[in-house]
């Protein structure tokens, strides 16, 4: 038997009979919550119009970080000597050879190269403020 604690429940789908202080009581079904229509609300629109200038701009800007992570990609895969040095000053913790290596590419923005065992990090950032406009993230694995 199925016992409900409210007699007269207006959410039993179904009637049901249950036992109460020795007595059998009968709970009708009073309120089918599936067969109630339902009222939907619909809210205006809080968002503003569609403009995509702020868009084309930052990737434009994004466009230049490209560019000049093609500038650190290409002297990696070309040159022998600058990978082999660049591996080494970063297994050996020497931020400033590492950073001198990466300017000797030809990059122009901002960057922050981070490296651990495994692989090195450079994050290049293409608007004075850190994080105001747009940013790149270069993981490589050695």
């Amino acid at each position: 038997m199925y016992y409900h604690h409210y007699p007269n429940t207006p959410y039993a789908p179904y009637p049901y009979y249950y036992q109460q202080m020795g007595m059998i009581s009968h709970v009708p079904a009073q309120y089918y919550a599936h067969y109630q229509p339902v009222i939907e609300f619909r809210y205006p629109e809080m968002y503003p119009p569609v403009d995509t200038h702020e868009l084309h701009k930052s990737a434009k800007t994004f466009q230049k970080l490209i560019k000049q992570t093609d500038l650190i990609v290409n002297k990696i895969i070309e040159s022998d000597k600058f990978a082999h040095d660049l591996m080494e000053a970063a297994q050996k913790s020497n931020q400033k050879r590492v950073d001198e290596l990466i300017l000797s590419t030809g990059i122009k923005i901002k960057y922050k190269a981070t490296f651990s065992p495994d692989g090195i990090n450079i994050k290049l950032y293409n608007s004075e403020q850190e994080g105001a406009c747009c940013s790149l993230s270069i993981s490589l694995r050695w």
